[in-house]
């Protein structure tokens, strides 16, 4: 969520103005504390749901997915990823502007920025995550064709 934000937040904030720090901030024009707010949040998020995986009653089954769940995952994140990339090679030579804090920002810069960290952040993890779901792929059984309710090749051994 933090590397979606690094290349989201100072296009929104600054140069489309879909809402304004007053203060502004060091990351053109957006402050550190947005950026620890979320970590935060989604640390909260990612701790509680560890733990209810961790206390969840023994009885549940987990089951196994497809790899094309995981790979629309990848896919949408790898579009995330590409949008700033994409705006950086089209938008060109850009403008300058001020934001709410009085400080003169150059959108091409700001473009450029958001590219970089987006390459080295966002398309990183998509290329890492494509490259697991290949590893793991060849591994994970396909459960588009199983029956609900089938008995496993442990309780047919057992039976015999």
């Amino acid at each position: 969520m933090v590397m979606w934000d690094l290349t989201f937040d100072p296009r929104a904030s600054t140069i489309q103005h879909q809402w304004i720090w007053e203060q502004g901030g060091g990351y053109f024009g957006v402050p550190l504390t947005n950026y620890l707010g979320w970590f935060f949040t989604v640390y909260l998020f990612l701790q509680l749901f560890a733990l209810l995986v961790r206390f969840r009653p023994s009885n549940e089954t987990v089951r196994s997915f497809a790899r094309s769940h995981s790979a629309q995952a990848v896919l949408m994140y790898a579009v995330m990823g590409l949008t700033p990339v994409l705006t950086f090679v089209v938008t060109g030579s850009g403008s300058q502007l001020t934001d709410a804090a009085g400080v003169v920002w150059r959108t091409a810069n700001i473009a450029e920025s958001m590219a970089t960290v987006s390459i080295f952040t966002m398309i990183f993890a998509v290329a890492m995550s494509a490259v697991r779901l290949l590893q793991v792929g060849a591994n994970v059984p396909n459960t588009s064709d199983v029956r609900l309710n089938a008995p496993t090749l442990v309780e047919i051994t057992r039976s015999r």
